[in-house]
């Protein structure tokens, strides 16, 4: 099971840029996710995320608001080829979003939350 944290700021052009960890790692890395969809609200679109762990990683990234959450909390998928690998959950302080993500239990998360 990987338990992670991360917090991404966003770009003028609607990029992102921020760090993570996670339960398997001694230290914060960089990530990044160039966005490939139209640029519309802070945040909210489709990206494609690139992060190096012991070699470079690359997930197409989806960004929503949650169901029910008054546009307060975001919900975040990464996945590769329609195969969800990651799911998390965030909100924005001053600007930046932060949040968790996981990888175990996604049938449960999935049916809990609507996404």
């Amino acid at each position: 099971m990987v338990l992670g944290r991360f917090y991404f700021k966003q770009t003028a052009n609607g990029n992102l840029l921020g760090e993570f960890s996670n339960t398997g790692m001694q230290v914060n890395r960089t990530e990044s996710a160039d966005i490939t969809s139209r640029f519309n609200l802070p945040f909210i679109g489709t990206y494609r995320s690139t992060w190096f762990e012991q070699n470079e990683q690359s997930l197409d990234l989806e960004i929503q608001y949650k169901i029910d959450s008054n546009n307060r909390i975001y919900t975040l998928i990464w996945s590769n080829n329609g195969a969800i690998t990651f799911v998390g959950e965030g909100f924005v302080v001053d600007s930046i979003l932060i949040g968790d993500y996981r990888d175990d239990e996604l049938n449960l998360f999935i049916r809990n939350h609507s996404i």
